[in-house]
């Protein structure tokens, strides 16, 4: 922190904002067996150790090729390859999660809170058994849909880009009838889409 000019204190802006404690004017930089001498601004908070700037490429003449996974420096022609995924340290990951592994975690939590709420209302009632919905006569013209006493939220009508089928799986997972088709009509039948936003709306307590 010695090395610090508060002079150039300020606040940087890019991806967020974060607050510049100050510059360090003159650091020599290691990259393969070339040193480099650049200035380096100082963040309160930044998970990564360091950060080129455009300003510091430019001066020495790198070019990024991502072609050969290497970063050239023009001014000494030295090359040096990135890392890649599997040896990034934590401070260089951009995500600990895939969109995967964060769709899949959401889905897990909205189960966990819906067999939580479950539990809740069993023992609301004083009982083990599961709470279980109001019974629905079957429909003359469609055997497999369910009828609503006239609500269409509770019916699958002829028009809807999914069957019964999608339905009685979103009911599956804990979720009412009304909210199954009312979700599959608003994602155009997609049940994937449908589901994931039940359960994101689900987790907001």
């Amino acid at each position: 922190m010695r090395l610090v000019d508060t002079r150039w204190a300020g606040i940087a802006k890019g991806v967020g904002v974060q607050r510049i404690i100050g510059r360090i004017h003159m650091v020599q930089m290691r990259i393969e067996k070339d040193f480099l001498t650049t200035s380096f601004s100082v963040l309160e908070e930044q998970p990564m150790d360091m950060l080129l700037g455009l300003d510091m490429l430019k001066r020495h003449q790198c070019t990024i090729d991502l072609k050969r996974n290497v970063l050239h420096i023009g001014t000494t022609g030295t090359e040096t390859p990135f890392l890649p995924e599997s040896e990034l340290p934590d401070c260089a990951r951009l995500s600990g999660n895939s969109d995967d592994e964060m769709v899949n975690q959401t889905l897990q939590e909205g189960k966990d809170k819906l067999r939580q709420g479950q539990s809740n209302v069993n023992q609301a009632i004083g009982t083990n058994q599961p709470v279980t919905q109001s019974p629905v006569r079957s429909s003359p013209g469609q055997p497999n849909a369910r009828v609503g006493l006239g609500d269409s939220n509770l019916t699958v009508l002829p028009t809807d880009p999914f069957s019964e089928t999608e339905v009685e799986e979103i009911i599956n997972l804990g979720f009412t009838r009304e909210q199954a088709i009312v979700e599959l009509r608003r994602f155009n039948g997609d049940k994937t889409q449908a589901t994931v936003a039940l359960f994101a709306k689900s987790l907001k307590f």
